[in-house]
C-alpha cells in the first residue's frame, strides 16, 4: 500500500511537471512566434512592400495614407523591431534632461515629442526622471492613427495623467501652451516631407531663453556640406560619412520614404544654435549613419550674454559692443560673429555652452592637423609648488600659462589666494579637451569619482558619467572627443588615462625595461610607503642607475632621437640646447631628485611614471580632497576664472587686452624655437605688450643659459636665473630642466623688432 501511494505521488508530480513544462514550452513558442511574426512583418513592410509599390506605381497619395500603409500592419511589433535599428534614442533623452537640469529647469516643464510613434520615448524618460514632477505636460505628436492608438494604450497602462496624444501633422499641429521647454524629433525628421515647415512650426513655441530642441535621426553628412559654417556645428569629429555608406544607405532608405539627405540636419543647424552634436553609426547593422543633436534659440538663448560678458574684461576683440541685448556688433577674430550674423547663421557652437571655460577657436585651422586627434601629455611635468614659491601668486593676479594637461592651471586655482583669472594656452585642441574634462568632473562629480578618473585613471561607468553628469559642462567639441575615446581611455580593465598620449611610450618602454632587466620588484619597493629615503637611495645606486648606464640601453633608447621626441616629447631644437651627453643629462635629472624627495610620499611625478596612477597622499593638488573642496564650491569657485585658448601663445597675447596679464608661465616653450628664425622676437614682443608694468615671465630651459635670454634682455626684460641645476643638485621635484628664469617687464622696449639682429 505504501509503495502504491509513493508511485501515485510520483506520477502526480511527474504529470504536474510535464504539464507545466508543456505550458511553458507553448508560451515560449507563442512568444517566439509573436516575435517571429513581428520580424517577418517588419521585413516585408520595409524591404519587400516598397519594391512592390514601386513596381505598381503606388505611393503618390497623402502622407497620412502612406504612413498608415507602412505602419498599420507592424504597429503592434514596432517597438520590438526598432530597438535594433533606431539607436541613440536613450542617449539623446539623457542629454536632454541633463542639459535642462543644468539650466535650472527641473520642474513644471512642457515637452513636445514630434513623430512620437508609440510613445516609447516617454517610457524611457520615465526611467530617467520623475515624469509627474518634471513635466507639467507631455504632448505626443504623430500623424499615424495606428501608432497613436498604441501610444494611448501605453498612457493608460502606465497611468500617466500629464501625457497627451496629438494625432496631427508636424507642420501644423498646435498645443495649448505659451511656450515649450523641450522639443524632440526621434527618427521622425527624416520621414517628414516638408521638414523645413515642421522645424519652423516648433521654433515658434520653443522657449527662447531656456528651451532645448533635440533630434536623433539617420543622416549622411559630409565635410563638403559643412563648408563656410564649420564654427556653428559643434565639432567635425566623424561628421564625414564615407562615400560608399552615404550612397548606399541613402538609396536604400528612400525605398521606405525615409530620407537621409543632409539638408534636414543642416536646416536644424541653421535655425538653432548647436549645443551638442554627435556623429555615430549603427555598427551592428552595416554601419548605418545617425546623429544626435541638441540646440537652442540662436539669438535669444540665455547663455549668449554670459559668454560675451565673460570676454569683456579680458579682450577688446571678444567684447560686445552696444546694448546688453545686442549681439550683432561684436568684434571677434576674423569678425566671425558679424560674419555669421550677416549670413543669418547661428553664432559659433561654443557660445551656447553652459560653461565659459573654452574660448572660441577656428576648428578648421590647418595647424591642428599635426595632432591627429591625440594629446601629447596626459599629465603635466612642471612642478607648480616651485612656481608658487617663486611667483607668490595673489588674488589680484591674472595668469597666462601653457595648459599642457591642465594640472598646473588647477594647482594655481587651488592656492589660498588663487589668481582672479587663469588663461591656459595650448595649440593642440585635444589638450583643451582633456582640460575641459577635468574641469567638468570637478564641477559635476563627487570626490570619489573624480579620484577614480584622475587619481587612478580608470572608472567603471565613464559613458554614463559623461552623458548624465559631465556633458552639460563640456563644449560640444570636447564632448564629441570623449564620447569617441573616453571609454577606452578610462577602461578599468585597460591601462588607464596615464597610458595615453605620446608620452605613453616612455612609460611603456620603462615598464618593459624594468621587466627585462628583472627590477620590477625593486621598482615596487621604491614606490612603497614603507620605503625610506635611505632605502630609496640604495635602490637607485644598486639597481636602477647601473641599468641606465648600460651602453646598449643608452644607445638604443636614451640617446635615440626618435625616443626623445616620440616618447619624451623633446623636440630637435631643444635637444640641441643640451650641452652634455643625453645619458649624463638624464642621470643629472633623476639622481638629485631621488636623493632629495621621497617618490612614495613627496614626488607624484615619478610615482606616476612608475605606477601609472597616483596615491591619495601623493598626487596633484586638484585630485586631493582639500583641492577638490576648494575647486568644487557651488559659489565663487576658482574654476570660474579659468579660460582655455586653443591657439599659439603669440596669437592669444595679441587678442588679450594690452597690459592685463601679471604673470606668464611658459614652461620650456621657448626652447622649441629655431635660433635662426624670427618667430621668437614676435613672441617676446607679444608677451611684453600683454604684461602689466612689473609683470613677470617664468620659463624653464634645458640649457643653463638659453640663447633667447639675450633676446629678452634686448627687448627690455630684466632676466634672472631663479634656479640653476648643477650636477648633483635638484631645483624642484621633477628636476628635468637645467635652469628656471624669471624675466620682469621693467621700463620700456629698448629695441624695435626690425632693429634686432636674429
Amino acid at each position: 500500500m505504501e509503495e502504491l501511494l509513493i508511485d501515485v505521488t510520483r506520477g502526480r508530480v511527474f504529470t504536474f511537471v510535464g504539464v507545466f513544462s508543456l505550458l511553458v514550452g507553448l508560451w515560449m513558442m507563442f512568444v517566439a512566434s509573436q516575435r517571429f511574426r513581428n520580424v517577418v512583418i517588419f521585413g516585408w513592410t520595409c524591404f519587400v512592400q516598397p519594391l512592390v509599390d514601386l513596381a505598381s506605381g503606388y505611393g503618390t497619395g497623402e502622407q497620412q495614407e502612406k504612413l498608415e500603409r507602412f505602419y498599420s500592419r507592424q504597429a503592434g511589433g514596432y517597438d520590438f523591431t526598432r530597438e535594433f535599428l533606431l539607436k541613440g534614442r536613450e542617449e539623446a533623452l539623457r542629454l536632454c534632461i541633463g542639459h535642462l537640469r543644468s539650466r535650472g529647469r527641473e520642474r513644471d516643464l512642457v515637452w513636445v515629442d514630434v513623430g512620437a510613434g508609440t510613445g516609447l520615448n516617454v517610457e524611457k524618460m520615465s526611467k530617467m526622471t520623475d515624469l509627474g514632477k518634471t513635466f507639467r505636460a507631455v504632448y505626443l505628436v504623430d500623424l499615424s492613427p495606428s501608432l497613436c492608438e498604441i501610444a494611448r494604450a501605453r498612457i493608460i497602462k502606465n497611468g500617466w495623467k500629464n501625457v497627451h496624444v496629438v494625432c496631427a501633422c508636424a507642420c501644423t499641429f498646435s498645443v495649448p501652451e505659451d511656450s515649450v521647454d523641450l522639443i524632440t524629433f526621434s527618427y521622425s525628421l527624416s520621414m517628414i516631407p516638408s521638414y523645413f515647415s515642421a522645424i519652423d512650426n516648433v521654433a515658434k513655441v520653443l522657449d527662447p531663453q531656456e528651451g532645448v530642441i533635440c533630434s536623433v535621426d539617420f543622416g549622411v553628412q559630409s565635410s563638403p556640406t559643412s563648408t563656410g559654417r564649420v564654427n556653428t556645428l559643434g565639432g567635425m569629429l566623424n561628421r564625414n560619412v564615407p562615400w560608399i555608406y552615404r550612397t548606399f544607405w541613402r538609396v536604400w532608405f528612400e525605398f521606405d520614404k525615409v530620407f537621409l539627405d543632409p539638408s534636414r540636419r543642416e536646416y536644424l543647424e541653421y535655425k538653432f544654435g548647436t549645443v551638442k552634436s554627435l556623429n555615430l553609426c549603427n555598427k551592428s547593422l552595416g554601419r548605418i549613419p545617425y546623429y544626435i543633436w541638441l540646440g537652442v534659440d540662436k539669438h535669444k538663448d540665455s547663455r549668449l550674454q554670459r559668454r560675451f560678458n565673460s570676454y569683456e574684461i579680458s579682450s577688446p576683440y571678444l567684447a560686445p559692443i552696444g546694448s546688453a541685448d545686442s549681439y550683432t556688433s561684436v568684434a571677434l577674430p576674423n569678425s566671425v560673429l558679424l560674419e555669421n550674423n550677416t549670413k543669418g547663421l547661428p553664432f559659433p557652437s561654443l557660445f551656447y555652452q553652459k560653461e565659459v571655460w573654452r574660448v572660441y577657436y577656428e576648428e578648421y585651422n590647418p595647424l591642428y592637423l599635426q595632432f591627429k586627434d591625440q594629446y601629447i601629455y596626459a599629465f603635466t611635468w612642471e612642478d607648480p609648488r616651485e612656481d608658487a614659491k617663486l611667483l607668490n601668486f595673489t588674488s589680484d593676479d591674472t595668469v597666462l600659462a601653457i595648459s599642457s594637461a591642465g594640472d598646473n592651471l588647477l594647482a594655481y586655482a587651488c592656492l589660498p589666494n588663487a589668481p582672479v583669472k587663469i588663461h591656459g594656452v595650448d595649440l593642440n585642441p585635444c589638450q583643451g579637451h582633456l582640460c575641459e574634462l577635468k574641469l567638468a568632473a570637478l564641477r559635476s562629480l563627487p570626490y570619489d569619482t573624480v579620484w577614480k578618473l584622475f587619481g587612478e585613471g580608470k572608472v567603471e561607468n565613464f559613458r554614463d558619467l559623461l552623458l548624465d553628469r559631465m556633458a552639460p559642462h563640456l563644449s560640444s567639441n570636447a564632448f564629441q572627443y570623449w564620447m569617441k575615446y573616453g571609454e577606452k581611455t578610462f577602461d578599468p580593465n585597460g591601462n588607464g588615462l596615464y597610458d595615453t598620449g605620446f608620452t605613453k611610450w616612455a612609460l611603456r618602454l620603462a615598464r618593459v625595461l624594468f621587466y627585462v632587466t628583472g627590477i620590477t620588484a625593486d621598482i615596487e619597493k621604491l614606490c612603497s610607503e614603507t620605503c625610506s629615503l635611505e632605502a630609496q637611495k640604495e635602490l637607485w645606486n644598486s639597481k636602477i642607475r647601473p641599468i641606465l648606464s648600460n651602453r646598449i640601453i643608452s644607445k638604443l633608447l636614451i640617446g635615440n632621437p626618435m625616443f626623445l621626441w616620440k616618447a619624451l616629447g623633446v623636440p630637435r631644437n631643444q635637444a640641441n640646447m643640451i650641452n652634455t651627453p643625453i645619458l649624463n643629462y638624464i642621470v643629472d635629472t633623476l639622481e638629485p631628485a631621488i636623493q632629495k624627495y621621497s617618490i612614495a610620499s613627496d614626488n607624484y611625478f615619478y610615482y606616476l611614471t612608475l605606477k601609472s596612477c597616483y596615491s591619495p597622499t601623493n598626487c596633484p593638488d586638484y585630485v586631493s580632497k582639500k583641492g577638490y573642496e576648494a575647486l568644487s564650491k557651488p559659489e565663487n569657485s576658482p574654476l570660474d576664472g579659468i579660460r582655455l585658448h586653443t591657439e599659439t601663445l603669440n596669437d592669444v597675447c595679441h587678442k588679450l587686452t594690452k597690459s592685463t596679464v601679471t604673470i606668464a608661465v611658459i614652461m620650456d616653450h621657448m626652447d622649441w624655437f629655431d635660433p635662426e628664425g624670427k618667430d621668437i622676437v614676435q613672441e617676446i614682443d607679444a608677451l611684453w605688450n600683454v604684461l602689466r608694468e612689473n609683470g613677470r615671465i617664468l620659463l624653464r630651459s634645458a640649457s643653463m643659459r638659453p640663447w633667447y635670454i639675450e633676446k629678452l634682455e634686448q627687448r627690455g626684460f630684466i632676466c634672472n636665473a631663479a634656479a640653476t641645476r648643477h650636477s648633483g643638485t635638484s631645483i624642484d621635484r621633477v628636476n628635468m630642466y637645467a635652469s628656471t628664469w624669471i624675466c620682469s617687464k621693467v621700463g620700456s622696449h629698448r629695441m624695435n623688432s626690425l632693429d634686432l639682429k636674429i
